[in-house]
């Protein structure tokens, strides 16, 4: 097994042979993976494009001939109990010729949409893993976690074997996180629980209290920085269509300016882009034996059309979006026909009735680009990705920050430069977090969350299409590479 770390972008073919497994998508620092991130066989081996744990770009090989190549893989089906408790239960292992693991693969991690009711077989199958190996031409082997033949190692080796795409955040802010809290609550400890005058290890909790904030801008720096590079990887898209959304049905949800102004479809040779209203990026198959067969567009009873799916071999649907948010305002039919003509598969058309629409909305499944219902869980789901401590880490942060300010009079007696250092670190820790919490909430409020008028929607550009391609062939040009 040979690795190649930090990949430039030029040193590489910009796209990936099919089949390709994809990540499951993910918005704020999730976009690079979308991007990046693929699992492929280039003829000779399997390679792993990932992000490392300094947010690098890599790549690693994994041989299919010699003694430590992959030989054969095995489906771990997770046992009755496990798979009622854990629903993303079940593993892919590699293994060589003496039956030594290779690798390990976690199928819910390369489902673009996300699934996660899919059974272990459902989502193998969903995830192309089946048809990667067939091309491969590695043999199959079934067997359950609680027999004597199903591979076992220690567990931080399961973790060197992953084959993941990549964390969502990096994980040098992750460790950084940890320790960071673990020393603050040592401090806090020594300090609450034994009410001494330490002025040093005052300073010590103040100060990680303070870099907790820095560190969670200083990543979503980086995001940003990060993920406008990696949209360069990709080649020209064919064509990029904005949504043309128009006046909503009876009950129905009203688009909004963050729907308009950010979600995106583009067409890229063999794959197709769905951007959502929040950045998460699913990349669909558009080739290959995983990729779609066709492009669905569903009418109602009415004969009008009310979404956009994709269709595979299958019968899998992949819902894009509703006709009404997409298609229905001002210059859609225009819009549609140049996505339609983009997308290299076939047109159908598939009648829905009016109790599936009203049962299940069959335009709005995982995978789809849609305006929020309620603007508060816009809001929320807007947030940049939250850290391993989940939302509990917010509070954590700023109950930190707010003690330096609180225990800042105990140590000032003995010491007020201290005290005054606690204080200004407090504050401007508190600042530091409450500053993007409130633009975050007062731009959503005053402007993303908004419904689009009337005038908006037919002022506002329709698609966008790169000068260099041409959208007006029903085949699109071949991929480049370099």
């Amino acid at each position: 097994m040979s690795t190649t770390d930090a990949v430039r972008p030029h040193d590489r073919p910009r796209t990936a042979p099919e089949p390709a497994l994809r990540p499951a998508a993910e918005p704020g620092s999730g976009v690079e993976i979308s991007i990046w991130s693929r699992l492929f066989f280039d003829g000779k081996a399997l390679v792993l494009r990932s992000r490392g744990f300094f947010g690098e770009r890599r790549e690693k090989r994994y041989p299919l001939s010699g003694p430590q190549g992959i030989s054969r893989a095995v489906l771990v089906f997770p046992d009755a109990e496990t798979a009622s408790r854990e629903r993303r239960a079940g593993e892919v292992w590699l293994l060589d010729a003496s039956g030594q693991p290779v690798a390990r693969l976690l199928p819910f991690q390369w489902i673009p949409a996300g699934a996660p009711w899919l059974n272990f077989e459902e989502a193998v199958r969903r995830s192309g893993i089946s048809a990667l190996f067939k091309a491969c031409g590695i043999p199959v082997e079934r067997t359950t976690q609680d027999r004597a033949d199903a591979p076992r190692v220690p567990w931080w080796q399961e973790l060197t074997l992953l084959l993941s795409p990549g964390p969502a955040l990096p994980l040098w802010y992750q460790a950084l996180r940890i320790a960071l809290g673990g020393v603050w609550f040592l401090a806090f400890t020594v300090l609450f629980f034994s009410e001494a005058n330490l002025p040093r290890l005052m300073l010590l909790a103040a100060v990680t209290a303070f870099l907790a904030p820095v560190a969670r801008l200083t990543v979503r720096r980086v995001t940003a920085l990060r993920n406008r590079s990696a949209a360069h990887l990709d080649p020209a898209p064919l064509v990029e269509i904005s949504p043309c959304p128009g006046r909503p049905a009876e009950g129905g949800t009203v688009a909004t300016r963050r729907f308009v102004s950010r979600a995106v479809l583009r067409v890229f040779p063999g794959e197709l882009s769905v951007v959502d209203p929040y950045g998460a990026d699913v990349r669909r198959a558009l080739s290959g034996p995983a990729g779609a067969v066709a492009l669905v567009r569903m009418t109602g009873p009415d004969g009008e059309p009310v979404g956009v799916e994709l269709r595979y071999a299958s019968g899998v649907r992949a819902p894009i979006g509703a006709w009404a948010d997409w298609f229905a305002g001002p210059g859609g039919e225009a819009a549609w026909g140049r996505f339609r003509r983009a997308v290299p598969l076939p047109c159908e058309e598939r009648k829905v009735s009016a109790v599936a629409l009203s049962l299940s909305n069959p335009t709005r499944g995982h995978g789809a680009a849609f305006p929020a219902p309620r603007a508060k869980e816009a809001r929320d789901d807007a947030c940049f990705p939250r850290s391993i401590g989940a939302i509990n880490s917010t509070l954590i942060m700023m109950f930190s920050s707010s003690f330096s300010l609180w225990w800042a009079p105990v140590v000032s007696i003995e010491s007020p430069a201290a005290a005054r250092t606690s204080v200004l670190l407090g504050l401007a820790g508190l600042l530091l977090q409450f500053a993007p919490w409130c633009w975050h909430h007062l731009r959503s409020r005053s402007h993303f969350e908004r419904p689009v008028s009337g005038e908006e929607r037919s002022l506002r550009p329709r698609s966008r299409l790169r000068p260099a391609r041409s959208c007006t062939s029903p085949t699109p040009r071949k991929a480049r590479t370099r």
